[in-house]
């Protein structure tokens, strides 16, 4: 087939079906539209397990890509990094990532399904100025990038039940067919070998040279500076449900480098939604710069370095809630370092344009919960969070909730620059100044409440030093962490960003349990409007 020519004439409503074979030719599709009640869909065959190993994730025989491997491709990353740090950037293929096996540019209305991009270096599908696009079913193996999108109108983005391996020489494809045909990780398999995740050093993947002193290296590992999906300033309105992201750098990580009186215009209205974050050597969720009206769902992040990065200079009406998280492995070939991680990462300065929810969440973890610097209009309520063996025989002072330095005095009447310098090694202690709230969560750490409210954290008077009694606490399950004693949770009332409000439960009805699990269900709150009037495509009938 000529892949080229057929891209060309497509229409609304047509359905081009493309059979088990391999388009090594990267293939732009330029200003092809169709509508709502027809769209284009490209669509390959249906998934089934690769020959050499039939225990592994089942993908599309309908595959786009090159032959060339990580080892190959990373040579070149490397001077292209180098080279683009001496031209006093920082390095990284991020300018490059334009450079992809599939680019919808000026496009509406179409789906992409049953399809596997196999070493796109650096970038699988590029999305330009497009409305209305659905990525479905689509398997990523390897590539620094599997999906970019840029344009200040790209929105309308729906990517959902898709799965990213990008380091290939771990347990990824086995453990994403555990996770797809049991809803866990059943399949633990020893992680020294990974290379990504245990054998690389960070700074030889994201660094520059203000840290390490040299520019890149020819033994650095800059191919693995890249992201699941990787957007740079476009509109927003972005689902990204049921994925599987496993062995990467980076999940989902949204840029917004628009000037500071247009920013407000973009990356707003997204949810991230029922996804797996497993082996993510950096940040899980990152929105940077400016940020808006975000949901962070019903995710499981299992071994995460930090499953949210929340560092942008101003965001508002953030609502995370019913995620799921386990820590055991440690990142890094080192194993004098701790690397402990943290569950979040905060920024030196931030402007709230609304509150930040943090409610109904597990986690069974070896690390901080918030390590070190600030935000603002921050609540943390009805969370759960135990410590595994691993975590307390490392230190206490190193996994302590606030960070190491959490006993260091706070002074209000510092000046800025003492304080800035105090909170780069521990969580700030000015919570009535940017309006923090701490209060009814479970955190099984022997500081947790009383020894950090002696330190002057103003942690609310319902907060628990119980340790949590998961009902399993098996690394990647679930339902293991169902509580065994849990306490009641406390009645929260959240903004929403159109001026109404709603309650975690309503008044009529007894209290919910502290974390994620209530019953035999995660919790839930109302779905955001733009998800509820979301636009699906009508036909044609997706498989």
């Amino acid at each position: 087939m000529d892949i080229h020519a057929a891209v060309r004439k497509l229409g609304p409503g047509d359905v081009l079906a493309l059979e088990a074979a391999c388009f090594t030719d990267p293939v732009v599709i330029n200003g092809i539209s169709g509508t709502r009640e027809k769209p284009v869909c490209i669509r390959g065959e249906k998934p089934v397990a690769p020959d050499v190993n039939k225990m592994a994730a089942k993908r599309s025989p309908t595959v786009f890509g090159t032959r060339e491997t990580f080892e190959e491709f990373n040579v070149q990353a490397n001077r292209l990094a180098r080279a683009h740090e001496a031209a006093g950037n920082y390095p990284g293929l991020y300018f490059m990532a334009d450079n992809a096996h599939l680019v919808l540019r000026d496009c509406q209305w179409i789906v992409l399904e049953d399809l596997t991009f196999e070493n796109c270096w650096p970038t699988a599908i590029y999305i330009e100025n497009c409305q209305h696009i659905t990525i479905r079913g689509v398997h990523f193996r390897g590539g620094t990038f599997a999906i970019g999108a840029t344009g200040a109108d790209t929105r309308h983005l729906l990517i959902e039940n898709c799965d990213w391996i990008q380091d290939l020489g771990c347990h990824g494809d086995i453990q994403v067919r555990s996770i797809r045909d049991n809803g866990c990780l059943r399949d633990e398999r020893e992680v020294d070998g990974c290379h990504l995740w245990r054998k690389t050093h960070f700074n030889q993947i994201h660094s520059d040279v203000s840290v390490t002193g040299e520019f890149v290296q020819p033994d650095d590992s800059r191919a693995y500076d890249g992201d699941f999906f990787r957007a740079w300033t476009i509109a927003g309105y972005v689902i990204l449900r049921n994925n599987c992201i496993v062995d990467a750098f980076n999940g989902i990580h949204l840029f917004n480098q628009a000037s500071k009186d247009t920013r407000h215009r973009h990356s707003r209205n997204v949810m991230i939604s029922d996804n797996w974050f497993v082996r993510i050597r950096d940040n899980a969720v990152e929105p940077e710069n400016y940020a808006f009206n975000w949901t962070v769902r019903h995710n499981k992040f299992v071994d995460c370095y930090a499953p949210f990065s929340l560092e942008p200079e101003q965001s508002g009406f953030f609502y995370i809630y019913g995620n799921l998280g386990w820590s055991r492995e440690r990142p890094g070939p080192d194993p004098e370092d701790p690397s402990t991680g943290r569950l979040f990462k905060f920024g030196t300065n931030h402007e709230a344009v609304g509150p930040h929810y943090v409610v109904h969440n597990s986690w069974f973890v070896r690390n901080p919960i918030f390590k070190k610097k600030r935000i603002r209009n921050f609540h943390h309520l009805n969370n759960v969070i135990g410590y595994n063996e691993d975590a307390l025989s490392i230190s206490l002072n190193q996994v302590n909730p606030f960070g190491k330095d959490w006993q260091a005095r706070h002074d209000p009447s510092s000046d800025r620059e003492t304080i800035k310098s105090i909170e780069k090694r521990r969580f700030t202690k000015a919570w009535t100044e940017l309006d923090i709230t701490v209060d009814n969560d479970m955190v099984g750490h022997p500081a947790f409440p009383l020894e950090l409210q002696s330190a002057g954290y103003p942690l609310g008077p319902r907060s628990s030093g119980e340790v949590p009694r998961f009902s399993k606490a098996l690394h990647g399950c679930p339902e293991g962490l169902k509580l065994d004693n849990a306490m009641n949770a406390a009645r929260v009332t959240l903004q929403l960003p159109d001026g109404d409000k709603v309650k975690t439960v309503p008044d009529e009805l007894p209290p919910l349990d502290v974390g994620a699990w209530q019953g035999n269900e995660l919790f839930r709150l109302p779905e955001p409007l733009f998800v509820r009037d979301w636009e699906y495509p009508l036909q044609p009938e997706m498989s």
